[in-house]
């Protein structure tokens, strides 16, 4: 190619890249539809495209009303948005953003569109052509080029979405039930902040009054279980002081009987707080709101393990003694970042909720309570803890916990420490798709790998965890273990999820990964000393069995080994005459051979600890057979010879007439 011809393509070309720009950037998919909520008067528009898409232009319509897009309003590749008549509206789980209908170029057209809640036919448009469709309930499309088949499930008190592709058919949605949020773990959601970590009962929940104590404008607090009366004290000042103090608390709590406490709810709803419980009804979001958190004033949140018990809240710092402790073993962190408090707030609006039915207020389930006499708020003395700057990343359940917790656990590469009050039987073998086994991998990564469970719950589970897994697990009985909390590596995690499938996927659950040596290191100084403390396991004892200290040669022996502890081992076997075995299993057989012999068997566990188990036997050939009759040896040998005499006499008397 001579020059020539080079400098009139390099122009084309030039030209030809700038083609392809400016086709990626203004060429994409057209929108869908993308969720549509009939009791929350919500749809939501997505762009399933590799470009951001514009909606100037489009309008959605029920038939017999219209939301139109009149200026530009883009929607990001893979994303969504979500538009309604309601300012306050809460649709699709706080994933979607909510564009109120009169805002950025969204108008109300001619006619009313309101979803009908038996069901609906819901269109997008442009230039009076049919973009997405959609129908739901008893309402059917009839046109098979927009829609085919049966419609769209519709159930009170749930939302629908689309999970499939665009096949104009039912079976690209699901329904989901409103207020259930969908913010799944993003390792990157990161937050700055200053936290303080702390220990129960190591704290007395000092850190806990410090930071309600500090409160000026608000308080929203969001609890299994609020029994400590002081503070409910300080609750009702900080009313009287005119801070705003917002309960919120589970209705049902397992086990547990709200009717000692229903006075000092009904305390601070006299000072003017709002208490709301949850739970106990046919329309439950959740099994149990088990979380264990309060924000303040917008920009300084507190997240524990433990409830707010009068045990664990007794306001009296000391460190552990593993005796006569007021309180649970768990951990907890005050959190200052307005990022993370106004992430949390969001999700307790949400769960606070009256739309959703689950919800109501404390003086309409107890309209004839009565409120608590002598209730004053008695401040600590004492004084605990340091901050330390650092990063956050939330997560909750059940929204992605599992996911949350198991992305730390396989990144840890020195040290994974976990001290659980329980851990469900579905997770307890240690099967893939549990926490226990995310911690096993670990051990084969050669991370120092801890546990600490609660000894009423563990028995012997610990035991056999540390044979079968090489998780290095203890059981400790007091203080009692309710704490759910992680070190992985220089990330500590402070949360409310037990290690079951309701803790996961079910309820209402908060965590915490705070990204911090500082503070991890502060977790693991306090868990090591649980762990040490605690720590029984010595090993595995080995006995031989189904075993014979007599062999003939030739004979085929048979041999058992029993183990202690159930768990996974390797067996070699020594036979004592040169010959060796190796086995997964503890038994095994051999052809014996002539002689005095020692038998060993050496055990190895998947951490590489041994035990060894030894016995002797002996194999003989078969030996001929005496009998004792009476007569001296010399008179037997001398009557042996006599009838041998004889008996050749015969022979040799009856062979002559043959010769002959």
């Amino acid at each position: 190619m001579d020059t020539r011809t080079t400098a009139l393509l390099i122009p084309l070309a030039l030209t030809l890249v700038l083609v392809l720009l400016f086709v990626s950037d203004d060429v994409c998919s057209e929108p869908r539809i993308h969720a549509f909520d009939p009791y929350g008067e919500a749809i939501a528009v997505s762009n399933p495209g590799s470009s951001a898409v514009d909606l100037n232009g489009s309008y959605l319509t029920d038939g017999e009303g219209t939301w139109a897009f009149t200026r530009s309003l883009r929607i990001p590749a893979g994303e969504a948005l979500g538009f309604s008549l309601d300012p306050d509206c809460t649709s699709f789980g706080g994933s979607i953003r909510i564009v109120t209908v009169g805002e950025e170029g969204v108008v109300k057209g001619k006619g009313s569109l309101i979803l009908g809640n038996t069901g609906d036919d819901l269109y997008l448009m442009k230039d009076g052509k049919i973009i997405d469709a959609v129908c739901y309930g008893e309402k059917r499309i009839e046109d098979k080029t927009v829609w085919i088949g049966p419609t769209v499930e519709n159930k009170r008190g749930y939302y629908a979405i689309r999970v499939g592709g665009d096949t104009n058919a039912a079976e690209d949605w699901v329904i989901r039930r409103p207020g259930v949020t969908e913010i799944g773990f993003d390792p990157d959601r990161r937050y700055d902040a200053e936290v303080m970590p702390f220990l129960f009962p190591d704290s007395g929940g000092v850190p806990v009054y410090r930071a309600l104590e500090s409160s000026e404008k608000s308080v929203l607090v969001s609890l299994y279980i609020l029994s400590s009366r002081n503070v409910y004290a300080l609750l009702c000042d900080l009313e009287d002081r005119g801070v705003e103090v917002t309960l919120l608390l589970e209705a049902a709590p397992l086990g547990v009987d709200l009717v000692p406490y229903v006075p000092l709810m009904k305390s601070l709803e006299d000072h003017g707080g709002e208490v709301f419980l949850i739970g106990g009804t046919d329309v439950d979001r959740f099994p149990y709101m088990h979380a264990k958190y309060a924000i303040i004033d917008g920009y300084k949140t507190v997240l524990t393990t433990e409830n707010w018990t009068e045990d664990n809240m007794n306001g009296n710092a000391r460190p552990c003694t593993y005796g006569d402790d007021k309180g649970n073993r768990g951990w907890g962190a005050v959190v200052e970042s307005t990022g993370y408090a106004e992430f949390m707030e969001r999700v307790f609006r949400n769960d606070s909720c009256l739309a959703y039915g689950d919800v109501k207020r404390f003086s309409e389930e107890y309209p004839n309570a009565r409120a608590s006499g002598n209730l004053g708020y008695q401040p600590p003395t004492d004084s605990y803890g340091k901050m330390y700057s650092t990063t956050v990343v939330p997560f909750l359940s059940p929204d992605g916990s599992f996911r949350a917790e198991t992305y730390y656990m396989d990144r840890a590469v020195e040290r994974l420490y976990s001290e659980q009050q329980s851990i469900g039987s579905s997770y307890r073998d240690a099967d893939e798709g549990t926490p226990l086994w995310n911690m096993k991998q670990a051990v084969t990564r050669g991370v120092d790998t801890r546990l600490v469970l609660e000894a009423t719950s563990a028995g012997t589970y610990a035991y056999s965890l540390c044979a079968s897994t090489g998780i290095k697990a203890a059981s400790m009985m007091y203080p009692y273990v309710h704490n759910k909390g992680l070190v992985c590596d220089d990330v500590a995690i402070v949360a409310s999820v037990n290690w079951t499938d309701n803790s996961f996927s079910c309820n209402r659950e908060f965590g915490i990964a705070i990204e911090s040596a500082e503070v991890s290191d502060f977790f693991a100084e306090a868990f090591i000393q649980d762990h040490r403390r605690h720590y029984l396991y010595e090993g595995f004892e080995v006995e031989i069995s189904e075993f014979s200290p007599v062999y003939k040669v030739g004979e085929e022996a048979v041999v058992s080994v029993d183990v202690t502890v159930t768990g996974d081992y390797s067996y070699e076997w020594d036979l004592g005459d040169g010959r060796t075995r190796t086995t997964t299993i503890p038994r095994m057989s051999f052809w014996t051979t002539e002689g005095d012999h020692s038998l060993s068997v050496k055990v190895t566990d998947g951490d590489g600890n041994s035990r060894t188990a030894s016995a002797g036997y002996s194999v003989l050939r078969p030996q001929i057979v005496e009998f004792d009759l009476g007569i001296p040896a010399e008179a037997l040998i001398s009557l042996i010879v006599a009838v041998a005499g004889v008996a050749l006499m015969l022979a040799f008397h009856f062979r002559r007439p043959l010769e002959r």
